[in-house]
C-alpha cells in the first residue's frame, strides 16, 4: 500500500520561512509605478538600511523612490515589457542606502495572478554590490593591461622606426657623401702623382688629400655609430667583433650564439654593448673588459664586465636609461652591478619569443 503524507501544506508558513531564510528580500508588490509593497522581507534593511515597514503600502517611502534616478526609467520599462509578455524579469540597478551612497541589487521577479484575478509582482532582491565592484575592478585591470600592451607595442614601433631610420641614414652616408668624398680623393691623388716635385701646388694637393682621408675616416666612424652596416649584413656576432677590435683597451669577446636573432634584438644588444664599452673607456679606469653573448632557456643575454673603479649609477646620465627603455620595449631587462672599487657588470636579457 502506497504511503501518503499527513502534513497539511500551508502556503503562508512556507512564505514566512522563505522570507526569513532566503539570502535576499522576498517581496510582493502592486503592478504600479511606485512598486507599492504589500510584503517584503527584513533583508531589505540589511541592503538599504531602511526597515521593511517603511515600504509596506509605501508607509514612509515607496520602493521606487530609492531606485537611482538614472536606473528608474529602465527598470520600469523592462518590468513593463516582461509583464506584457508574461515572462520573468531579471534586473540590476542601484538603490539608495540610508547612510548615503548606492547599493547594486539583482531583482528577479514575475507577474502572478491570485484566485480573484488580481495581478501582483512576486520576486526577490539580492545585494550584488560586492560582485559589481569585483567586476568593475576586473574590467579596470583588463583595460590597464590593454593600455600597457599598447604602450609596449608603441614603444617597439618607435624603436623599430628609429632603427630603420638609422640604417637608411648610414646607408645614405655610405652611398652618397662617402662615395663623393672618396671620388674626390682619388682625383686629387691622380693630380698629386702628375705634378712635378718642385710644383708649389703639390704641397696644397697633399694637404687636401690628407684632409679628405681624415674626413672619410670620420665619416665612416660616424656611419658605424649611427648603424653599423656589418650588423645588418652579418649579424650581432660580427658587429661586436668589429666593435671590440676597435676598442682602445683590451676586450675579450666570448660569443656562444649559434644563430642570428631578430634584427630588433640584435640592434638592442649591440647598442647596449657599445654604450657599456664607451662608459668603460671614459669613466671606469679599467685595464680590460669582457663581453659575453649566450642564448639559453628562450633568452639571449649580453654581459659586459670590467675591472675598473665601479660605482656606476643608472640614474646618472641618459645612456643607461635609454638602454633600459630600448630593452623594455622588447620585454627585456637591464641589470647593473657596480660596487665601488670592484668593477662593473652590466647584464642585458631579451626573450627570443
Amino acid at each position: 500500500m502506497a504511503a501518503t503524507s499527513r502534513v497539511t501544506f500551508d502556503p503562508e508558513s512556507l512564505l514566512r520561512s522563505l522570507m526569513t531564510n532566503v539570502p535576499g528580500a522576498i517581496y510582493r508588490c502592486e503592478v504600479d509605478a511606485a512598486w507599492t509593497m504589500l510584503g517584503i522581507g527584513d533583508d531589505i534593511e540589511r541592503i538599504t538600511g531602511y526597515p521593511a515597514s517603511d515600504f509596506i503600502v509605501s508607509a514612509r517611502r515607496s520602493f521606487s523612490s530609492i531606485i537611482h534616478p538614472d536606473d528608474l526609467e529602465r527598470v520600469h520599462d523592462e518590468c513593463r515589457v516582461a509583464v506584457a509578455e508574461d515572462r520573468a524579469f531579471v534586473l540590476e540597478y542601484r538603490v539608495a542606502h540610508v547612510h548615503g551612497g548606492w547599493r547594486w541589487v539583482l531583482d528577479r521577479g514575475v507577474r502572478t495572478i491570485d484566485r480573484d484575478g488580481h495581478e501582483w509582482l512576486d520576486g526577490v532582491i539580492f545585494d550584488v554590490t560586492d560582485r559589481r565592484a569585483a567586476e568593475e575592478a576586473l574590467r579596470a585591470r583588463h583595460a590597464e593591461s590593454a593600455r600597457i600592451a599598447e604602450l609596449q607595442a608603441s614603444r617597439s614601433r618607435i624603436i623599430a622606426a628609429a632603427d630603420d631610420a638609422r640604417r637608411r641614414l648610414a646607408r645614405d652616408l655610405h652611398d652618397g657623401a662617402q662615395q663623393r668624398l672618396l671620388s674626390a680623393l682619388v682625383r686629387l691623388t691622380l693630380v698629386e702623382r702628375r705634378l712635378p716635385d718642385d710644383d708649389p701646388v703639390l704641397e696644397l694637393v697633399r694637404e687636401a688629400c690628407a684632409e679628405l682621408d681624415a674626413g672619410l675616416a670620420d665619416l665612416r666612424e660616424l656611419a658605424r655609430g649611427i648603424h653599423p652596416a656589418v650588423l645588418t649584413d652579418h649579424g650581432l656576432s660580427a658587429a661586436l667583433r668589429a666593435l671590440t677590435d676597435r676598442c682602445p683597451l683590451p676586450v675579450e669577446l666570448r660569443d656562444e650564439l649559434a644563430e642570428r636573432a631578430d634584427p630588433a634584438i640584435e640592434a638592442a644588444l649591440y647598442y647596449t654593448v657599445a654604450e657599456a664599452l664607451t662608459n668603460v673607456v671614459r669613466y671606469a679606469q679599467a685595464s680590460s673588459a669582457t663581453v659575453s653573448l649566450a642564448a639559453a632557456d628562450g633568452w639571449v643575454v649580453a654581459e659586459i664586465t670590467d675591472d675598473g673603479c665601479g660605482g656606476a649609477d643608472r640614474g646618472r646620465g641618459s645612456g643607461l636609461r635609454g638602454l633600459t627603455d630600448r630593452l623594455g620595449a622588447l620585454h627585456g631587462t637591464l641589470e647593473l652591478d657596480s660596487p665601488p672599487s670592484a668593477g662593473t657588470r652590466l647584464r642585458a636579457r631579451i626573450p627570443l619569443g
